[in-house]
């Protein structure tokens, strides 16, 4: 059984209010952090019409891995940090369906062969507050918000019949950061989700990312190169009405990434 978590606005906006009077004060370390990953995927997804079950094996789909280009901005004004990440992977392959799908117009019976698309996007921004202020370490807990971009296709080989699902989902976020320090070298970890229902549509989603940072040149924080390297760890289970079909997906996307960092 879920259980629905609902925000509260007006502790949201506390925190937006507190990091708009401590970003008065001083003007924040910009860090921007391009970064390529391999991601592979693991779970079920699909898309289902009245007893139908229209969850399928995305390894049977011949789902695999995606080379992923990604990003990561922060805004630190030392007490208070906006986190922003993104990454779009796109899984493609060639398989065996394990279940009929239907969007209420075309179906595809278990048991074809079928052309699967899945392109996922996933956007999320988090506002957190310094907890444990020090020069070698942060601690912060706050809230945010993200965004997923769900776009599945099946196309089955021998009839040409297509079935897609696209949807646009908005989750609000718990979140947290910690940061440390050991001489050149920065280990960290961000982790947002929370389950939510709205509207009948239930989503339930957690990010985390670890990651170790490690100086080339410049200071401790402003005017700094860094490389860096983590793994990131996603998890989605989603059921949402899509114009009288229900979409369903329940998926871990997950793998280690390298970047740059730019902090000014």
């Amino acid at each position: 059984m879920r259980t629905a978590l609902r925000p509260r606005p007006s502790s949201i906006a506390s925190i937006v209010t507190l990091a708009v009077a401590l970003g008065a004060c001083r003007a924040p370390t910009l860090r921007i952090t391009p970064r390529y990953g391999q991601l592979s995927i693991d779970g079920r997804a699909g898309i289902q019409t009245g007893s139908l079950s229209g969850a399928a094996d995305v390894e049977q789909l011949g789902l695999d891995k995606d080379d992923t280009v990604a990003g990561r901005v922060d805004f630190d004004w030392g007490q208070v940090r906006l986190v922003a990440m993104g990454q779009r992977p796109r899984y493609e392959g060639t398989g065996t369906i394990d279940v009929t799908v239907s969007d209420g117009t075309n179906s595809i019976t278990a048991g074809a062969p079928v052309d699967t698309e899945l392109n996922l996007g996933m956007y999320q921004g988090g506002l957190l507050l310094d907890i444990a202020p020090g020069d070698k370490w942060t601690v912060g807990v706050g809230g945010g918000a993200a965004y997923l971009d769900i776009d599945l296709r099946f196309h089955e080989l021998s009839t040409g019949t297509h079935v897609q699902t696209e949807q646009q989902l908005p989750v609000p976020l718990a979140a947290a950061v910690l940061a440390v320090w050991v001489g050149p070298v920065e280990v960290g970890a961000y982790a947002g989700g929370l389950t939510y229902e709205y509207k009948g549509d239930t989503v339930s989603y957690f990010d985390g990312d670890a990651f170790l940072r490690v100086k080339l040149f410049g200071g401790l924080r402003r005017l700094r190169g860094s490389l860096v390297a983590g793994y990131r760890i996603t998890d989605i289970d989603a059921q949402y009405d899509d114009g009288g079909a229900l979409g369903e997906i329940d998926l871990r996307i997950q793998g280690p990434h390298v970047g740059l960092e730019l902090s000014l």
